[in-house]
């Protein structure tokens, strides 16, 4: 295909006229397809802050493609420079920006965007104007879902869709560089991303509608067809607002206690100082440039030392052939009884979280907030992922640096309760399973009372801990010996080798129909090269005939873990969009602040009077999500179930607790 961008077809934004004439073309335009060029990644970077290498955040450029209904060709796309040093608005470059997104609320516009989240929270950031609501497709969320193996970048996805060459020909890589990059150049740089985003949102929404489905005389359509529309309606209905309620949380941020992180900060460094200390001079060894990073020369001479006074045991190798000495192997012998082994887990606890702590007071706005990045179209299984911070790796004891940004409000956490667990039953119809969740049972405890052989209700707490090992590793066709590691390292539960296989036995012969799930996934894996979810989500799984028998084995359990995770995540999303009013045809929840997805949960930030009612609301939404899968042909028929803790910060529940 030959490219089609028409440079002529661009016009420039230099003056009031043009400005008038661009407000007029959004005021009548089908959809706004919008792109910014920005000095950095962090629209919160100050001057001389730790973010963006200390550049402060500026939008240096709009692109917008407009199309209008009397267009007999491509449309106009407009650019207007802003901060940019050779840009007539530099000194206006806010309040102009301000009022484009404003005319696009005003109109109630359809916004498209390629990750159109970025531009949307930097709008926001520096002008105040929320497009949460009007966010209406994102190319690279459609991008993910039709082919979630290959690059959702759009210089990479337009020219394997189009034809057409790549045009990164500007290195926008480091802090400032937009602003040095020729004007014009950017310009027509920018031009061709709103374009080319156009284009793909023209090609996806084809796709994705039966308009281009083949059909027979009897309005039949082929499987391709089928699935095709399949993902457009989960695009519309899940995916894209999806990317509005993250957007909105990501806008809002939650509020930072600098004080209280600060004073962890001081605590943990010591505890690192003092424990680096010992454990050098239990060696006679100078803890002077001491590391314990597993490579260093120091720490290979120390951890040779503990081997020969027998304080540790080398447990395994590394690919490399040096000792093995990671989370795994040290839990182990702590619990065995190596001190050493529990000291040097402690020490490089508290290295990681003083490096969480350090990096979350370079990222704090000068408001006192921390805005986390979720990634909704990078994991190919369909989940979310964060950075700057990665929320999801945010432990226990340090979720309450994070407070309400209002002396009013308290924190919700609420949670789905064994959700992964849920949807493999629905997904695996395994019959004990389902009738558990009907009756309100608990899993763990009917698997504790067959590995005891008491009744559910005798089961102690360790027995239960130690089953619901067995439920969430075996889950996914862990091997006996893998989930022996997994029970030590993940819930502190020891297992010989003898209990585990026998636990392992347990296992399938309590939840039957499990097993038969996993052959079943993994045929239809070979047969279709991939599988779907309840909802029309789909893995794409090519190893799975790979002559590789590793990458075999990786395919297979893909199958099997896929299809649950997806559904299990698009789940929490769907019920995050109905609780922030993203839902077509549903308002949200009043006086509920979604601030953050983690895992399972959803955390809202609510008035600390009548903060029972409103996170009831929420927590029917989420238990309810399942009533809004029926346009997707799902009927979901396992019950959820969601706690919630609130507290002044979040992970505490001195306010109350719900179930």
């Amino acid at each position: 295909m030959a490219d089609t961008f028409d440079i002529r077809r661009v016009r420039w934004v230099l003056d009031t006229s043009t400005f008038n004439d661009l407000i007029e073309a959004i005021s009548t335009c089908t959809v706004c397809v919008l792109d910014l060029e920005t000095t950095g990644l962090d629209e919160h970077a100050t001057f001389g802050g730790a973010s963006n290498g200390g550049y402060p955040a500026r939008i240096v450029l709009a692109s917008f493609t407009l199309p209008q209904r009397s267009d007999e060709g491509d449309p106009l796309t407009w650019v207007v420079p802003l901060s940019h040093p050779h840009s007539p608005m530099i000194g206006s470059w806010r309040a102009v920006t301000r009022d484009l997104a404003q005319a696009a609320v005003d109109h109630e516009k359809p916004i498209i965007g390629q990750n159109i989240k970025f531009d949307a929270k930097w709008i926001y950031a520096h002008t105040g104007v929320d497009l949460s609501f009007w966010l209406s497709w994102d190319t690279q969320m459609s991008s993910h879902l039709l082919d979630e193996t290959s690059s959702t970048r759009l210089k990479e996805r337009a020219p394997a869709t189009f034809g057409v060459e790549r045009w990164d020909d500007h290195d926008l890589t480091y802090p400032g560089a937009a602003e040095e990059v020729p004007v014009f150049d950017l310009g027509s740089y920018a031009a061709r991303d709103t374009y080319w985003t156009w284009k793909l949102y023209e090609r996806h929404t084809d796709l994705m509608t039966d308009g281009v489905c083949v059909s027979d005389e009897d309005g039949y359509l082929d499987p391709e067809s089928r699935e095709l529309i399949r993902l457009g309606t989960l695009a519309d209905l899940v995916a894209m607002p999806t990317v509005s309620s993250l957007t909105a949380i990501e806008q809002r941020g939650m509020g930072l206690d600098s004080g209280w992180v600060r004073k962890h900060l001081t605590e943990d460094k010591s505890r690192a100082s003092e424990l680096t200390v010992s454990l050098a001079e239990l060696y006679d060894m100078d803890p002077d440039g001491a590391s314990f990073a597993p490579t260093s020369k120091w720490f290979l001479e120390w951890t040779g030392r503990a081997v020969a006074a027998g304080d540790l045991v080398i447990g395994g190798l590394t690919k490399t052939g040096r000792p093995q000495w990671d989370k795994a192997t040290l839990v182990r012998q702590a619990r065995r009884g190596s001190s050493v082994a529990e000291d040097l887990l402690e020490l490089r606890s508290a290295v990681k979280r003083a490096e969480y702590l350090t990096s979350w007071l370079g990222m704090v706005t000068p408001e006192g907030t921390i805005h986390t990045t979720y990634h909704a179209g990078r994991v190919v299984t369909g989940r979310l992922s964060s950075s700057e911070p990665n929320v999801q790796q945010i432990t226990k004891s340090l979720k309450p640096a994070f407070v309400p940004k209002s002396p009013e409000n308290v924190i919700a956490e609420l949670d789905f309760s064994q959700i992964e667990l849920r949807v493999a039953a629905f997904i695996s119809r395994c019959g004990p399973m389902l009738d558990a969740f009907r009756a309100g049972q608990d899993l763990h405890r009917l698997l504790g009372a067959k590995l005891t052989g008491k009744a559910p209700e005798d089961v102690t707490d360790t027995e239960r801990q130690a089953a619901k090992s067995a439920n969430f590793g075996l889950l996914y066709m862990m091997s006996p010996g893998g989930f022996q590691t997994y029970a030590e390292t993940s819930y502190g539960v020891a297992f010989t080798q003898d209990e585990a296989a026998a636990v392992h036995r347990a296992f399938y012969e309590m939840w039957t129909g499990i097993g038969a799930w996993h052959i079943r996934s993994i045929q239809r894996a070979r047969l279709d090269g991939q599988v779907v979810s309840p909802i029309g989500r789909v893995r794409r799984l090519p190893d799975i005939h790979s002559p590789n028998g590793q990458k075999v084995g990786w395919a297979e359990r893909s199958s099997v873990n896929s299809p649950v995770q997806g559904f299990a995540s698009d789940l929490m999303q769907l019920a995050a969009a109905w609780i922030g009013g993203f839902v077509r045809g549903h308002g949200a929840v009043q006086g509920a602040e979604i601030v953050g997805t983690v895992h399972d949960s959803i955390v809202v930030e609510v008035p600390r009077d009548g903060w029972e009612r409103v996170v009831r609301t929420c927590m029917e939404r989420m238990v309810f999500v399942g009533t809004l899968l029926s346009p997707l042909g799902c009927t979901l028929d396992v019950p959820l179930a969601v706690e919630a803790k609130c507290g002044t910060r979040w992970g505490l529940a001195d306010v109350g607790v719900l179930t």
